[in-house]
């Protein structure tokens, strides 16, 4: 039997959605940009300043600012500090109106049934993320007690300690383990590192790195792979 662990952004939901609206929200439509690319760049700002954000560096509402005017920045589209809080107010109401992709959905109904022990592990901070959670009401398929958030036990991805954690308190095996995730740092480089199975949901076509210390057992790009994929596994 195997063991399925979800991270939560990007993967059990698309991310890019509540961005695309805010952004049209914010900024009416702007045709010379792909939002898709503005969003992939906007997450790359996020994760560089990520750790003084955790560290207490950086106040989270400076991160805010500056990963979505830096990312604009890079395709010559200026913005003010105004209109940055201004986005990521509007980003932040969107994100409260996510929803499982039905794909996952269906993964889930159909782990559930196969009774497939499965777990979430999310960075972030632990009432946020919960926000997230409540929102995609995902505990109706995997318990309470299987939701890990960084914030709220006091590791975070892709430290292997998390991984362990959840090993521990779930009672589940490494060998027989598949962490699903689309941060190769995070949830590849840490479920590897964990001696887990790893499942790399490249939704944005991401460069694989060749010179990464661990490679995913899996590459697959949409839940219609996934769910072929967990069908084979079993």
């Amino acid at each position: 039997m195997i063991n399925l662990i979800f991270d939560i952004d990007d993967t059990v939901y698309d991310q890019l959605k509540p961005f695309e609206n805010a952004f049209k929200a914010t900024f009416g439509k702007a045709d010379h940009l792909k939002i898709e690319n503005l969003y992939i760049k906007s997450r790359f700002y996020s994760d560089e300043v990520y750790r003084k954000v955790v560290g207490g560096e950086m106040p989270k509402a400076e991160m805010h600012v500056y990963r979505i005017t830096q990312a604009l920045n890079d395709f010559d589209y200026q913005i003010t500090k105004k209109e940055a809080e201004a986005f990521q107010h509007t980003y932040e109401q969107n994100q409260r109106k996510i929803e499982l992709s039905p794909g996952i959905k269906e993964i889930l109904t159909w782990a559930k049934k196969k009774n497939i022990t499965m777990g979430i592990i999310t960075n972030g901070s632990k009432e946020h993320q919960q926000h997230k959670i409540n929102d995609l009401q995902i505990n109706e398929w995997i318990p309470a007690e299987h939701t890990f958030i960084s914030g709220g036990v006091g590791i975070e991805k892709p430290d292997k300690k998390i991984f362990e954690l959840v090993e521990e308190q779930i009672g589940i095996k490494s060998a027989e383990t598949y962490y699903i995730g689309d941060s190769f740092e995070n949830d590849v480089i840490g479920s590897k590192s964990a001696g887990w199975k790893s499942i790399w949901l490249n939704r944005r076509q991401h460069i694989q790195p060749n010179n990464a210390t661990y490679q995913p057992d899996y590459c697959i790009k949409n839940e219609q792979e996934l769910a072929a994929l967990l069908q084979d596994l079993l």
